[in-house]
């Protein structure tokens, strides 16, 4: 990859499009036309209807602060942090079917978890993700067929490993799933 390939998370809160992609996804309805792209100041009540749909179990495994109004507008007011930042795929009736989330700065319960495998997590090379699929868009591949964008994404920031935000909870068989047919 080339140096002039590479983005900093300012280009991007900059220009959004610079990461936008089009694309049609297949679904168990036939294909569906997305947009995948950062998530912006005014998602704040497509974000919302995005979590109120989520079944609780879902809920459960995504561990968001809250569910509600109040959550939303955080994470759209939390685009210029330096540290993190968040993508959606949005079909064209404005619907959300998932949330990103990237964090640039690996969290220490990460650090201290891979360590104990003699992995070392380092900020420069590395990038965490959590990914959140609405449950009427889950077992259909949305998130495999994402996940090349989202590595792609990554290279283009400079960073070489993905790892999972906090890992996966035990119980949650269908990510674990996901995450060991992609190679995680």
């Amino acid at each position: 990859m080339e140096q002039t390939d590479l983005l900093t998370h300012d280009q991007i809160v900059q220009n959004p499009h610079l990461i936008t992609h089009h694309l049609n996804i297949i679904t168990k309805d036939g294909s569906e036309q997305i947009i995948f792209r950062p998530l912006l100041y005014d998602d704040v009540l497509v974000l919302l209807q995005f979590s109120e749909n989520l079944s609780k179990t879902t809920q459960r495994f995504a561990t968001y602060p809250s569910y509600d109004l109040q959550c939303a507008q955080q994470f759209c007011e939390e685009i210029n942090q330096k540290d993190k930042f968040r993508m959606v795929a949005i079909n064209m009736n404005r619907k959300i079917i998932t949330l990103f989330e990237f964090n640039l700065n690996i969290s220490d319960l990460d650090k201290k978890r891979y360590e104990r495998y003699n992995i070392k997590l380092n900020d420069m090379s590395d990038i965490q993700f959590a990914p959140c699929i609405i449950d009427e868009y889950q077992n259909q591949h949305v998130g495999t067929q994402l996940l090349q964008l989202m590595i792609v994404l990554a290279k283009r920031l400079g960073k070489k490993r993905m790892i999972l935000w906090n890992g996966v909870l035990i119980d949650n068989k269908q990510a674990i799933r996901f995450y060991e047919r992609n190679n995680f």
